[in-house]
């Protein structure tokens, strides 16, 4: 067993030595994200970690890097005091001590490495880790969420400093965000977890005397489980809020916006009075987002439109709302929302969508979506085809006759044709700039 446990952190160590090799030999992308785990370029530096961490090794400690969130390597390198060099930030566990948990701190100290601090923790799993400066000071706190063998998740933050860190709040938590929801340069946490009666509750922490303090709280109208996503967004004014987006095993849908009204946290999506219930409705996939880059932050609302004819599939188009501090919610666009064939289109102002109604039709190789205007007596008039074309003659059927490209992957021609009872202006050109194909929503997995 010595001997396998000896295989095993060896193993570990040229793992973490081949990622350190990959970074330095510049073979990883150069984005934002990625330069949290970017090591130092002097070889001195590197060897001087390498020793460090060798030793923990060596003296029982085995990597244990956080499983969930953006930040997952055992070692991350950022730049947590702000004077331009890069701290490494290691994590292990060391099961026979007390507190197994172990986050390190190295100081780069000239052509060397150095501990600087050390995070202890008595769970048994790191969940999350993130870095941001919450209380406006220039150096960057470390909120680490943890998991315990029940499942149980705890969210403690620590301050950067000196020796064994002491955390600044720790307390329960399913989700959380830091945002500054006051505008006064410091972030606060809003922490959501459940209330006796299994329903999600969001806690609003805020700074007072260089502490945070619990000073609101208000339920959420999804449970934890059906918790969805989580959007740091700004409101028609300015304000920053958090949407808050559930979705049920019914593939229904909900979003509360938080922010701040009179010092304390409200839910502006129950309206100006206070008193509507935000409603259910059908998911598509979709979650609030800045849609037409204006710098308002716009949640997705959907609805049906008419039936092609009672054996038709019931469709939905969305209309993107914005909200304002006092509630009121103000529509800016309508689009189709079409996932099955990956596109999207953002449908006129003047088209009346209370008498829209879509067929989608599905062929080899070719399928069509068709809008139509409905008139009395089930008279219909066709605005708009657009076509997938996917057989290997897509890019011949994407020209017949009045047919004109919109735009093609490799294996995909999109087309359209315009319909002779099309009542606005609007050329080939004003309708490519309409039209998107759908691209997933990557996330890095929950904090």
């Amino acid at each position: 067993m010595k001997k396998e446990a000896e295989r095993m952190k060896r193993a570990g160590k040229m793992l973490v030595i081949g990622l350190f090799s990959l970074l330095l030999s510049g073979c990883m992308f150069t984005t934002p994200e990625t330069s949290l785990y970017r090591l130092p370029k002097l070889a001195g530096e590197y060897e001087s970690l390498e020793s460090q961490i060798d030793a923990l090794l060596t003296n029982g400690a085995e990597y244990a890097a956080p499983t969930s969130g953006s930040n997952l390597q055992s070692v991350q390198m950022i730049d947590l005091d702000g004077d331009g060099s890069e701290e490494a930030v290691a994590f292990f566990r060391r099961a026979s001590d007390k507190k197994p948990m172990k986050i390190y701190i190295f100081k780069a100290d000239g052509d060397s490495y150095e501990r600087y601090a050390v995070i202890e923790g008595a769970s048994s799993q790191i969940y999350s880790v993130n870095y941001a400066d919450l209380d406006g000071d220039g150096l960057k706190e470390i909120l680490v969420g943890y998991k315990s063998s029940s499942d149980v998740q705890g969210l403690a933050i620590y301050p950067l400093s000196p020796g064994t860190s002491e955390s600044l709040l720790t307390t329960g938590y399913s989700r959380y965000a830091n945002l500054d929801m006051n505008g006064d340069g410091k972030q606060e946490l809003l922490i959501i977890c459940s209330d006796e009666e299994s329903t999600a509750r969001v806690d609003y922490y805020d700074w007072d005397d260089g502490a945070l303090h619990a000073k609101s709280s208000l339920r959420l109208s999804a449970s934890v489980a059906e918790l969805s996503r989580l959007t740091a967004g700004t409101l028609t004014g300015g304000e920053n809020a958090l949407f808050v987006t559930g979705v049920t095993g019914d593939n229904l849908t909900v979003t509360d916006v938080l922010a701040l009204k009179g010092g304390r946290l409200q839910n502006i999506a129950l309206g100006a009075d206070a008193n509507q219930v935000p409603a259910e409705e059908i998911f598509l996939g979709l979650f609030p987002r800045d849609e037409n880059s204006d710098g308002v932050t716009e949640a997705p609302k959907t609805r049906p439109l008419q039936r092609f004819d009672r054996e038709s599939e019931l469709q939905y188009y969305v209309v993107w709302e914005q909200y304002s501090i006092d509630g009121t919610v103000t529509d800016v666009q309508s689009c189709f929302h079409n996932v099955a064939d990956g596109w999207s289109l953002v449908l006129p102002d003047e088209w009346d969508k209370d008498h829209l109604t879509v067929e989608r039709s599905a062929g080899s190789g070719e399928t069509a979506v068709s809008f139509y205007r409905a008139g009395e007596g089930g008279l219909r008039e066709k605005l708009l085809t657009v076509y997938t074309l996917t057989g290997e003659a897509r890019e011949g059927l994407a020209n017949i006759g009045s047919r004109f490209v919109l735009t093609q992957q490799v294996e995909a021609v999109f087309a359209a044709r315009i319909g002779d009872a099309w009542n606005i202006t609007l050329d080939e050109q004003s309708l490519r700039e309409r039209f998107s194909l759908i691209t997933a929503e990557w996330t890095m997995g929950d904090n």
